[in-house]
């Protein structure tokens, strides 16, 4: 009996569609080197339940790590509907990363649920949601023009049915669509993070065109489209610039 209640539970939790609680007010977050600190909302969208919201910062591995930035308060109460902020400030040793590109990090935010009122013999799943989000240091000698797309600097070849994809900027580029045209977007393609001048291949598949769509996410989390047509050589056909 015992054993079919557990069962039973694990199915429950497993046929339900899980959001966090507490949820950013942003996808990615854009550190720029002359701060001394950024700043990002925390909002707990649960109407009944308060949350603690516990929050650090990753390397690029994925490695817990406060020296150069940190997450403060690392942990914070959110009643129901309340919005809150967190501020990742700026470590003295920060000045050691690189000054000619880009550094990554990862901020996360784990949120926890308060522990059941009535602890009985019925078990009680509860599942603890975690939110992680790129995190791009932008040293102060890095600025971006208004209304110039780093991404529209891309070279790109084609070999056979693979696009080689050279990022030669200083900033972190990821593509998150791959297809023959916007609309159809190719089998097998799962979004690729490009560092600062490196390159990735793009598998096509069974596709053997000349004529691609290549989709980055920009600054504040939006998708921007590019075409490229390779007859050849492959040109980017950047879009007409945003007035």
């Amino acid at each position: 009996m015992t054993l079919f209640k557990g069962l039973t539970i694990v199915l429950l939790a497993l046929s339900l569609t899980c959001q966090a609680a507490i949820q950013p007010d942003r996808t990615r977050i854009i550190f720029n080197g002359n701060e001394k600190a950024s700043s990002l909302k925390l909002e707990n969208q649960s109407k009944q339940l308060p949350y603690l919201a516990y929050s650090w910062i990753e390397d690029e591995k994925g490695n817990k790590d406060d020296t150069f930035l940190v997450a403060l308060p690392p942990i914070q109460r959110l009643n129901p509907g309340a919005i809150s902020q967190v501020r990742i400030v700026k470590q003295d040793k920060a000045r050691s990363l690189p000054q000619d590109r880009e550094s990554l990090f990862y901020f996360n935010v784990r949120e926890i649920p308060p522990e059941p009122e009535n602890k009985g013999s019925n078990a009680v799943v509860q599942m603890a949601l975690q939110s992680r989000m790129k995190l791009f240091w932008r040293p102060a000698a890095l600025k971006k023009k208004p209304g110039v797309e780093v991404e529209h600097q891309l070279k790109i070849s084609q070999q056979g049915n693979t696009l080689l994809v050279n990022n030669p900027t200083a900033y972190y580029i990821t593509l998150a669509f791959f297809g023959k045209d916007s609309k159809s977007q190719l089998s097998g393609f799962s979004s690729k993070m490009i560092p600062p001048f490196s390159s990735v291949t793009l598998n096509a598949g069974g596709y053997n065109g000349n004529t691609f769509a290549l989709g980055y996410m920009d600054d504040y989390g939006g998708l921007r489209m590019l075409n490229v047509k390779c007859y050849g050589q492959c040109d980017l056909i950047v879009p007409e610039a945003r007035k």
